[in-house]
């Protein structure tokens, strides 16, 4: 059984400039389509990728609880400095050919319930 993924980026202007900007990763083949809760301590958290036999993980989107007001930072490596992403919405990242074995997040204080999902 195999399961395809599309992870589409829409992005619309409005007000003095009116228009749409719709990116499409086209299909993903051999999706693990699976969603990951983490708890995320104070500092640096590796977490490793989804090892699942025959299906290719092609990106994550990091979705932050309900009224949550802490920052993560992405990193690639615990010595990165890494990328601050919203406290409140979404982040959707596509991974190369070759995926990460792990990403890694710091956080300032204790983070629960921050969503993965696999794609």
């Amino acid at each position: 059984m195999s399961i395809t993924a599309v992870a589409k980026n829409y992005i619309k202007f409005t007000g003095d400039q009116d228009s749409e900007l719709i990116y499409d990763s086209g299909n993903l083949t051999d999706s693990p389509c699976m969603n990951q809760l983490v708890n995320l301590l104070t500092g640096d958290n590796e977490i490793e990728l989804p090892d699942v036999d025959d299906f290719v993980v092609h990106g994550v989107a990091i979705v932050p609880p309900a009224a949550n007001d802490i920052e993560p930072i992405l990193k690639g490596a615990a010595v990165d400095t890494g990328i601050a992403l919203s406290s409140s919405n979404v982040s959707v990242f596509q991974f190369g050919a070759t995926p990460p074995a792990s990403v890694w997040f710091e956080v300032d204080e204790d983070l629960s319930g921050l969503r993965l999902v696999w794609f």
